[in-house]
């Protein structure tokens, strides 16, 4: 085998070209169930999301308990109607067009002398709509009008999801960071552990085994491994203190990759954190990032153990920022049509990759779907 057999399939120029990230928006993003929010911040009637990705802004809104998605634009004169989340109805705030459940103007300020619109002419106006779904905490929606349901395109991660979900009730975190990096760098660095025993010398790589088992279910794929002696003491001692209940599904540690953007953590089979790898442009990148701790019995300890997984986090994630920016700087002086070298340690990225290349190729993933 020489080092040619193990070249990846995305070229380095496809790490930074601005027609690149406009060809996965519609090849990737659109016909994929992206994760958009949590069913925690939709509980009441009239509680709204919202979610950018790349240039398409989706609202998902809270209908009396029925949860609807749409395009986050206003079909009056194309303002964005909601921003944020909170709690409201869906009304734009430039001159108070409201919409119902099925995305029509139910009500439009001095219709009859402006506009003179009738039940047909507000049929014709109604937002655009998206799929939508949930599993557990997690909110999917699809932008494409055809593809598989949720269930299908997760495969065996939708009942994960749920599991961790029952699992781990108690959020602690929901925060936001801007990398410079492309969105494919951030998950290409996920999805190996080779880089920890260095990027992560003085955090992760103390506490996990860089022996990692990988499985691939269609696009997706997880690894589990084991955490290392002082890291299960640790644990042993928090769950005495505060009475955790983990999981028995994963009781050391497990990485899941959601295709395309989604990167999900479970350590002790008690701390859960969910992230969504967000381009904001062909060379940055928004982490949504939102984490959960198993049942347990709420006293003064845990406010301690959330402070010591907040700092960890902390401290891992400007890790990983600070070399996928020198990764990304390093994509623009590379030969462009050379994909990386990824040896057996990076077997994640290739999978990635292949299902990458692919969706660019227009090829039919179908069959990596059974019903």
């Amino acid at each position: 085998m020489t080092y040619q057999d193990r070249l990846g399939r995305i070229p380095a120029d496809h790490y930074w070209r601005e027609d690149v990230l406009a060809e996965e928006i519609e090849r990737i993003f659109k016909p994929s169930w992206l994760c958009v929010g949590f069913t925690q911040d939709l509980q009441g009637d009239k509680d709204f999301i919202t979610a950018q990705i790349g240039p398409n802004s989706i609202v998902v809104q809270n209908f009396n308990g029925e949860l609807k998605a749409f395009r986050n634009v206003c079909s009056h004169r194309f303002s964005r109607i909601q921003c944020g989340k909170g709690n409201r109805v869906l009304q734009c705030p430039y001159h108070g067009w409201t919409y119902d459940a099925a995305g029509k103007p139910i009500g439009i300020p001095l219709n009859a002398q402006s506009f003179g619109l009738d039940a047909a002419d507000k049929e014709a106006l109604a937002l655009h709509s998206y799929a939508l779904e949930t599993v557990g905490h997690f909110v999917f929606v699809r932008m494409s009008s055809e593809g598989p349901d949720l269930a299908t395109f997760l495969g065996s991660f939708y009942d994960d999801l749920k599991h961790v979900s029952e699992v781990c009730p108690d959020c602690f975190e929901q925060a936001s960071y801007d990398w410079d990096a492309n969105w494919k760098l951030g998950m290409d660095n996920a999805a190996e552990g080779y880089h920890v025993p260095l990027v992560h010398a003085d955090s992760f790589g103390l506490i996990l085994s860089i022996d990692l088992k990988i499985s691939v279910d269609a696009e997706h794929s997880r690894y589990v491994g084991n955490l290392k002696e002082r890291s299960l003491k640790w644990w042993g001692n928090v769950a005495k203190s505060i009475k955790l209940e983990p999981s028995d599904r994963y009781p050391q540690y497990g990485n899941f990759l959601i295709f395309p953007n989604i990167v999900v953590t479970f350590s002790y089979g008690a701390f859960l954190t969910f992230q969504t790898f967000d381009p904001t442009g062909p060379q940055t990148l928004r982490i949504n990032s939102t984490s959960w701790l198993a049942k347990n019995n709420g006293r003064a300890a845990r406010g301690l153990v959330v402070d010591s997984l907040k700092a960890f986090s902390e401290q891992v994630r400007n890790e990983d920022r600070d070399i996928c920016a020198l990764a990304q700087a390093g994509t623009r002086e590379a030969p462009p049509g050379r994909p990386p070298l990824l040896g057996e340690l990076e077997g994640r990225i290739a999978h990635f990759q292949t299902a990458y290349a692919a969706r660019m190729a227009a090829q039919d993933t179908e069959g990596l779907y059974v019903d």
